[in-house]
């Protein structure tokens, strides 16, 4: 065989090994790197990652879902509240403000750009409104999901996930959760 046939071999390789499997390992990587420059262009916000955030009092925080409508239908972090995010800061204390009063706020979004541009923009805000702080849930949806957390749609558990686009979406280790719309489900089962 030629050495372009035996690259394109090597090539192929790789590539079902990560379909397969090995995904996870390739795309970790991936997700802390965008998270770093996420954190060096949003410096004033505050990241938290998966661990601390399952510890928190889920009484005293306010969970905010900043993706388009069609991904928080596939699924969701229990609780969470979508915001579109190019919601105004204005509007957004309008809508949040009272329920934030005393509570933290977390953002997240696909892999945390999106909920770390809304976070930098009501920041002041909402601690100005009485909120105990705000942070950004680090890697976001993704990692979250990586990590094989709890995910529901309509007060179900689900392992789906949307994956914003082809793009983005080779962050997501199980290829098989990856979903564009909510699968119907019928009303006495639990799943997809």
């Amino acid at each position: 065989m030629k050495s372009g046939a035996w690259s394109r071999v090597a090539m192929l390789a790789v590539f079902l090994a990560a379909i397969a499997g090995g995904a996870v390992l390739a795309m970790e990587p991936e997700l802390t790197k965008i998270h770093a420059k996420i954190e060096r262009d949003y410096d004033n916000v505050e990241h938290i990652d998966a661990e601390a955030f399952s510890a928190l009092n889920r009484d005293r925080i306010v969970v905010f879902d900043v993706r388009k409508e069609a991904e928080y239908d596939v699924s969701h972090i229990e609780g969470a509240i979508r915001v579109d995010p190019g919601v105004s800061p204005d509007a957004f204390i309008d809508a949040h403000g009272n329920a934030l009063r005393g509570k933290t706020a977390v953002f997240y979004c696909s892999v945390g750009w999106r909920s770390s541009v809304l976070a930098s923009r009501v920041n002041d805000l909402v601690e100005t409104n009485g909120a105990a702080g705000s942070y950004n849930l680090a890697g976001g949806l993704f990692r979250w999901r990586n990590e094989e957390r709890a995910l529901v749609r309509d007060g179900r558990a689900t392992t789906a996930i949307h994956p914003y686009n082809v793009y983005w979406g080779r962050l997501i280790s199980d290829k098989s959760a990856i979903r564009y719309a909510p699968k119907i489900i019928p009303s006495r089962t639990q799943g997809d």
